[in-house]
């Protein structure tokens, strides 16, 4: 019995601790005489013996550094004297709910430090220095997505992560596919810009570092699992002979032919196209010699396309509906079976792309009915898919007449 309460008892430590850290993002320091609760700092220098993990559960493993955003634990004596608290150049947000006189736990900032000295400086009440030797970490570059998946050669690619140094003795390096170097045109800490190189082809990207190198998840110009691409490589029969808005305008193209969905939608109770042409595409497996989707596990598999959004975009969402072969076009209006949804503009009232994004659904949320409600299930088949700019009582916006250019419908296996 007294096992459990142990048991217990260290669970609800670990919660706490867990609590206390986060609530570290909202105190500065620990002294104010403005500030009710705050102790007195304590006079004389702090000692710290040794730096160990958060983790109850793992202090005994002792740290000689740590990485940016880790929250550690000081061990030592008289750690109340401590007023400021900084990792080389970098000042740390104190806690004084986590500060007592032999530990203070403290998150290592989340800023590359400007000056790398590899030293903990603990200031005190009196404005003493009291150094202490710890390296902080800067972890490889981390690679989110590419904001475009199918830049043409030559064009401004972008990527989004984290930890994107740019050294002036190691400059950031983006290599593409074959080893081949791109240009570098801007660097950020959470976003790259580069040049996509003449002769790219398919594959992963890396992005390399003074900190380490790291290779994608993410596939440059993917087209596995492609259901169509508008081109010959994987062309689109579109259903009962409709020619559908499928164009080729160099003004727009991004790789070859793309899909363009248009509406006017001025009527709440409605949002429905004037012309259904103008509005949906068919691919069924019975015209197009091949089913929509052939595969990866659907409860990891993601749905991607790339989007163009031209005109601004108010009201009604994107429907992506998959459905058995010879169903034809009845699934556009059974609203109680699970739909695929893409309706930025909830977010923002409005919403127009610069340019051409990648848009990534997992398959798994193909689960909501016309009005965006979960079913709690998915398509009971993949062979056909319904691509539907409508409404089925969706949430209501505002009046708009939205283009909607689409390429590269493809599902890929997950991540």
């Amino acid at each position: 019995m007294n096992m459990k309460k142990d048991k217990l008892s260290n669970s609800i430590v670990k919660v706490l601790l867990s609590l206390f850290c986060v609530t570290s993002l909202f105190y500065t320091s620990c002294s104010s005489d403005n500030e009710p609760g705050k102790y007195d700092l304590t006079s004389g220098k702090p000692t710290v013996y040794y730096v160990r993990l958060s983790d109850p559960a793992k202090s005994d493993s002792l740290l000689a550094g740590a990485y940016m955003a880790e929250t550690i634990c000081l061990v030592g004596d008289n750690l109340t004297s401590i007023k400021e608290l900084y990792f080389n150049d970098q000042k740390a947000i104190l806690n004084i709910n986590l500060i007592t006189k032999n530990t203070l736990f403290v998150t290592v900032p989340n800023a590359i430090p400007g000056n790398v000295v590899d030293k903990i400086f603990m200031i005190t009440g009196s404005k003493d220095t009291v150094p202490y030797d710890f390296k902080v970490i800067v972890p490889a570059p981390i690679l989110n997505k590419m904001v475009c998946e199918y830049v043409p050669d030559g064009g401004a690619a972008v990527i989004e992560g984290d930890y994107f140094i740019d050294d002036p003795n190691t400059p950031l390096e983006v290599i593409m596919p074959g080893n081949i170097p791109a240009k570098v045109l801007n660097v950020q800490k959470t976003k790259i810009t580069f040049e996509v190189p003449a002769n790219s082809t398919k594959g992963f990207i890396n992005v390399k570092s003074l900190y380490g190198t790291t290779r994608s998840k993410f596939i440059f110009r993917d087209d596995r699992g492609m259901i169509t691409d508008y081109d010959a490589d994987y062309p689109i029969v579109n259903s009962w002979g409709r020619a559908g808005h499928i164009e080729d305008d160099p003004a727009y193209s991004i790789s070859g032919s793309y899909l363009r969905l248009s509406g006017s939608f001025t009527d709440p109770d409605e949002w429905t196209a004037g012309s259904e042409s103008d509005a949906l595409s068919h691919f069924w497996a019975e015209d197009n010699g091949r089913v929509a989707y052939n595969g990866a596990d659907a409860k990891t598999a993601i749905f991607k396309f790339e989007a163009n959004v031209t005109k601004n975009w108010s009201a009604v969402p994107l429907y992506f509906i998959f459905a058995a072969q010879g169903t034809t076009n009845g699934p556009l209006y059974a609203d109680g079976e699970p739909h695929g949804i893409w309706a930025p503009w909830t977010s923002t009232g409005s919403y127009e792309s610069d340019g051409w994004i990648t848009i990534a659904i997992p398959v798994s949320e193909f689960k909501y009915d016309g009005k965006g409600v979960s079913v709690d299930r998915l398509p009971a088949s993949f062979d056909n898919l319904n691509i539907f700019l409508a409404s089925r009582g969706f949430t209501a916006g505002t009046s708009c007449d939205p283009e909607i250019l689409l390429d590269n419908i493809r599902v890929i296996p997950g991540e």
